[in-house]
């Protein structure tokens, strides 16, 4: 193993519901992100970087075990991870690294470190430890309050801003306190917020957007009314029929508002560890990425849950310096299992650590971090979260974006030629060979019914042990 002194200290920043859409690094005009750009300017870019699935849990549990949630059944947000599933933090642990994690990462049930070492500060207050479930039987059922996520926004503090404050205190004071590399073990450190997800309560920033700093998406009844079943009756559990543009208008200008306070704490710790004495002879590896997007009205859509780009595609930037190019960006797709694989491998764990990557379906991309680029690459998510009535898995190869719903129609987007996903290709006959080519690859070692028997036992278990214990439901 090489001297723990050689190998990189990482400090990777992860938000929750960020679509990179909506930030300047990924070239949106009015949202406010200059920290973002900074840390793009200095590092690496990921244009094409997707979640392993668009809901907090299965894509969480999926970065840190680099295994897809149908293998690990972290179906959606009430569906815990065994503590038998070795994590990223266990590999790094092996190699020597101390594991820290300050704020969230909606672990469910009673493990709430999974290999971290130290946890300084937790999420029980915003997100629950207890285990709850969805039910496919009635998958349109609307979930009770929805609608008051958006008929609430604007300024505002809350437990999840409070929280936030108090793992940006730790981490900066963490970082302050570091040791030299020479009188520590290498460290992993991931500093977690709930920014910008709702509620869209902005402490700071909601003046500099509303009301006429708000771009607003350009929906038209005659796309509503064509929406595949899954989106229609995602609008449905989520009571977005019918929404005033303006309710959209102060939405999004809340969103805006909390990314851009998000991104002012993540420039402070840029800015800690730039001038840590502790990190001064050896950069670390440092990284920002959220573990999914958000819709904010787009499609008619909010918050999550599907395959549009906004849904799934996460932002990723990382900076290593004298190691990776500067200003650089690459098209190259990439999973956030691929990531927490790469991250592990970077450890230079022990031999006893091998059955980390053999279980992994994520891989290694250090090659992609130093400049190769491979733009057919082919990566995979998938769904079983609320309203899906079925499971859902999603290609990305090259230009196209294949998605299969198990028991209902396909989709199929060129997102070189219809980058807003607004004309579904799926039965044009110019696009057969394509469909073609990619459904065997979806449904390799994935058999859609075997899940959906799977998902609905363990649904009816978790409701068996959520009404015993009383808790409510959850996001």
């Amino acid at each position: 193993m090489t001297d723990p002194r050689e190998r990189p200290d990482i400090i990777l920043v992860m938000s929750d519901e960020h679509s990179p859409r909506f930030s300047g690094a990924y070239g949106h005009p009015i949202v406010h992100t200059p920290n973002m750009e900074r840390l793009a300017a200095n590092g690496l870019t990921f244009d094409a970087a997707y979640c392993a699935s668009p809901i907090c849990v299965p894509s969480r549990m999926a970065f840190l075990t680099g295994r897809y949630p149908t293998r690990t059944e972290t179906w959606d947000n009430g569906a815990p991870l065994r503590s038998d599933v070795p994590t990223l933090s266990h590999v790094m642990r092996a190699a020597g690294y101390d594991t820290v994690l300050i704020g969230k990462m909606h672990f469910i049930g009673a493990d709430q470190m999974h290999g971290f070492s130290t946890r300084l500060v937790d999420d029980s207050r915003v997100c629950g430890t207890w285990i709850d479930t969805n039910d496919w039987d009635i998958p349109d059922a609307p979930r009770a309050k929805a609608r008051e996520r958006l008929l609430n926004a604007g300024k505002g503090r809350t437990p999840h801003i409070e929280q936030d404050e108090e793992v940006l205190a730790a981490a900066l004071k963490f970082i302050a306190e570091l040791p030299p590399r020479g009188d520590r073990p290498p460290v992993f450190l991931c500093v977690s917020f709930n920014a910008p997800h709702f509620p869209l309560r902005a402490p700071e920033h909601f003046d500099r957007y509303w009301p006429d700093n708000v771009d607003m998406p350009h929906i038209t009844q005659a796309e509503l009314d064509a929406q595949h079943p899954f989106h229609k009756r995602l609008r449905g559990y989520f009571d977005l029929n019918g929404i005033d543009p303006e309710q959209t208008r102060r939405g999004r200008a809340a969103f805006y508002a909390l990314v851009t306070w998000l991104d002012g704490m993540l420039g402070q710790l840029m800015d800690a560890v730039d001038t840590a004495e502790g990190l001064s002879d050896s950069p670390p590896l440092f990284g920002y990425v959220s573990d999914h997007g958000d819709m904010a009205g787009e499609h008619g859509l909010w918050w999550k849950c599907c395959f549009f780009e906004d849904s799934v595609r996460v932002p990723l930037i990382l900076r290593w310096p004298d190691r990776i190019e500067k200003g650089n960006r690459t098209q190259t797709p990439v999973s956030l299992m691929d990531l927490g694989v790469t991250l592990a491998g970077l450890a230079e764990p022990p031999r006893t650590a091998d059955v980390f990557f053999e279980q992994a379906d994520g891989k290694d991309i250090s090659n992609v971090l130093f400049g190769h680029e491979e733009p057919d690459r082919t990566v995979i998510s998938e769904y079983c979260g609320h309203a899906a009535a079925r499971p859902i898995r999603m290609i990305r190869r090259g230009r196209w974006k294949y998605v299969y719903y198990h028991g209902e129609p396909d989709e199929l987007y060129d997102l070189e030629a219809d980058r807003d996903e607004k004309v579904n290709l799926a039965t044009a006959t110019e696009t057969k060979r394509i469909i073609a080519e990619l459904k065997p690859k979806v449904l390799a070692d994935w058999d859609p019914d075997a899940i959906d028997a799977r998902v609905r036992m363990h649904q009816r278990e978790r409701a068996l042990i959520a009404t015993v214990e009383g808790h409510g439901t959850f996001e």
